[in-house]
């Protein structure tokens, strides 16, 4: 099962490179149709610059969240675990985006909650480690405090102004080190 979560967290992760971090380009050059070479009195192909394919540009890398973004992706996160722990699950789907609440219903949701994330129904301690955004949405990973500390990556996107929750997956887990 923590493969499975796993998977699904690198998938998610990767998409965050794709065309829509890089303005919907392709990452590759188009194909170019190879033109008639010039030719030296002794017939040899001559290279022009025509005939040089241009460079392929490197894959755009996901950048690292604004400040803005990251305290309100941050602040989305922390309201959503607010309600979890008053234990309000109407109020924590409100966090979540338009298309999440259309295909998920409360009684689904709170199913979800307590079947696979109970650990965040105890209001534990969240230290948000590393954002990432292309403007339109966000990949957002932290440490959720307790035994063993659950690693998650949420995946959040801009609407309306603000930032909900699109989706959010167990990225694995870990033993806590004493200091």
């Amino acid at each position: 099962m923590r493969w499975v979560a796993l998977a699904a967290a690198l998938v998610m992760l990767t998409g965050c490179v794709s065309d829509v971090t890089t303005g919907g380009e392709s990452s590759s050059s188009p194909s170019q149709t190879p033109s008639s070479s010039p030719t030296t009195p002794d017939s040899t192909p001559q290279n022009s610059a025509e005939d040089t394919p241009e460079p392929e540009p490197e894959a755009a890398s996901p950048a690292l969240c604004t400040d803005t973004t990251f305290e309100g992706a941050q602040e989305t996160i922390r309201n959503q675990q607010r309600a979890f722990a008053a234990n309000d699950f109407a109020a924590a789907l409100t966090f979540s985006s338009k298309s999440f609440r259309s295909n998920v219903t409360l009684d689904s949701f709170a199913g979800i909650i307590t079947g696979s994330y109970a650990f965040l129904l105890d209001d534990p301690a969240v230290d948000f480690l590393e954002c990432q955004s292309d403007g339109e949405s966000a990949l957002m990973r932290v440490e959720v405090a307790g035994s063993p500390i659950m690693v998650m990556v949420y995946r959040l996107v801009l609407e309306d102004d603000a930032w909900f929750i699109d989706a959010a997956s167990i990225a694995g887990s870990r033993e806590a080190v004493a200091a």
